[in-house]
């Protein structure tokens, strides 16, 4: 799942994400679309921006980490103490992202994410 509001943003996240070999859920602009697509298809990982269009992603975030949905932030407001201690194990990756650095925590996370739906 990404949820980025900028557009060219998310979209270069999408085709950056795509060649990493993902499937994309999104991108979502906002909450309510991030919230509709969660009740069609639950990730298996989230890449979450902070701010989105409708307000704060922190909501979501909630849900998904709830959902036991592995977390990353991808943002230019992202604090990462605030993440650390709201989302402990989430990865917070600062905009503009370097691209190995968001394809080890998409993976590492993704993994985890599986590991624990496998139980």
């Amino acid at each position: 799942m990404v949820c980025e509001d900028e557009f060219v943003v998310a979209l270069d996240m999408q085709l950056m994400i795509e060649e990493f070999g993902f499937i994309v859920q999104g991108p979502y602009p906002s909450l309510k679309s991030a919230y509709e697509g969660l009740e069609k298809d639950p990730p298996d990982v989230a890449l979450l921006d902070v701010s989105l269009k409708d307000g704060l992603v922190y909501p979501l975030a909630d849900r998904l980490r709830d959902m036991g949905v592995p977390l990353v932030f991808h943002s230019g407001h992202v604090n990462d103490d605030e993440i650390s201690e709201r989302y402990p194990g989430a990865i917070c990756c600062h905009k503009p992202v370097d691209t190995g650095s968001l394809k080890s925590a998409l993976r590492l996370k993704a993994d985890e994410g599986l590991r624990a739906k496998a139980g």
